[in-house]
């Protein structure tokens, strides 16, 4: 994220004095446009100050983190990714009648590829190519859904 300068369309400066209050209850983060020194603050709660720490972020300059593990971590999970989409079904292996394409899509949106892959982890597990009504129904059953 990044705040422009409205009036100059200028990128502004992070500004590093201040960052961090001496009761660490507040992120107080200064921006300075650099071409006419209009400046804004962003003042975070409590618990957004908690959270950003929580997650190792340094505001105001390069730091160290990056060499640490934690820092790390952004790194090797965005590369986790790919390999966690490797690790599933692959879709193109199974046969879905119409009745059960039906049924998938009554899911609520928000759970409904988390259904799917459980239907197909549940087929895949029992060597089944085509998913029907009558296997969702069983993993349903088997699984609660």
């Amino acid at each position: 994220m990044k705040f422009l300068c409205i009036p100059c369309d200028e990128q502004m400066a992070t500004q590093v004095d201040g960052i961090m209050p001496e009761e660490k209850n507040n992120l107080v983060l200064k921006f300075k446009c650099k071409k006419c020194g209009h400046m804004i603050a962003m003042l975070t709660n409590k618990f957004e100050t908690e959270f950003v720490s929580k997650l190792g972020v340094e505001a105001g300059g390069p730091s160290d983190m990056a060499k640490t593990p934690f820092g790390m971590m952004g790194s090797t999970l965005a590369e986790g990714k790919e390999e966690l989409k490797k690790a599933g079904p692959d879709e193109g292996d199974f046969e879905w009648t119409q009745e059960a394409k039906d049924r998938i899509q009554r899911v609520p949106f928000f759970v409904r590829g988390m259904a799917k892959k459980t239907v197909l982890n549940f087929a895949k597990e029992r060597g089944i190519k085509v998913i029907d009504g009558a296997l969702m129904d069983e993993v349903r059953e088997k699984v609660g859904m």
